[in-house]
């Protein structure tokens, strides 16, 4: 019996010291490529094809999504020979756009931005429920305008439905705090 117990506990210490043993791992590399862009040319006219990460992505801050998916200073290396003077970069989405103009050296020169049926941001929400108590919006556009990537134009244009009642909002988002909603 001495010799079983024995035998036993040899195996079990041989078991715990071979479950202990190291083993290395090779490093192992991931890389993450966010674009999976798409490139086609037809005459002076590129496009290109990204994909969004979530629904809403690029509508939610169309300039931001322009800096992070578009490398301006790459398209101009890659397209020297030809030699242009100034660049406009189309985006498209299936409820908007977003035309941007560069200039030769890569320089954000202007924006324009048009979207519709977009979720609005809180701030507009809140004003627009506190002011129009009642009613249900039935669509919306946004328009926005910058000058390089200060915006100097942030319209909303509301449509509004109470009942039979019809009431078309125009909101200039970047007086929203100081002034209030124009209907007409």
């Amino acid at each position: 019996m001495r010799s079983f117990i024995l035998s036993i506990l040899f195996v079990a210490v041989a078991g715990f010291t071979y479950a202990q043993e190291i083993t290395e791992l090779e490093e192992a590399k991931v890389g993450f490529s966010p674009l999976d862009a798409k490139i086609t040319q037809q005459g002076d006219s590129y496009s290109f094809t990204v994909n969004e990460a979530y629904t809403g992505e690029f509508a939610e801050n169309p300039i931001a999504f322009l800096k992070a998916n578009f490398d301006i200073q790459n398209f101009i290396t890659e397209t020297e020979d030809e030699n242009f003077d100034s660049y406009e970069v189309n985006i498209r989405s299936s409820n908007g756009h977003l035309k941007a103009d560069y200039d030769k050296h890569g320089e954000l020169v202007s924006t324009f931005q048009k979207f519709k049926n977009i979720v609005l941001p809180p701030e507009v929400r809140n004003e627009l429920y506190m002011t129009y108590k009642g009613w249900n919006m039935t669509e919306n556009k946004y328009l926005a305008a910058s000058d390089g990537d200060i915006l100097n134009m942030e319209v909303y244009k509301i449509r509004l439905e109470k009942g039979n009642q019809k009431q078309n909002i125009k909101l200039d988002a970047l007086q929203t705090s100081r002034s209030g909603v124009a209907s007409n």
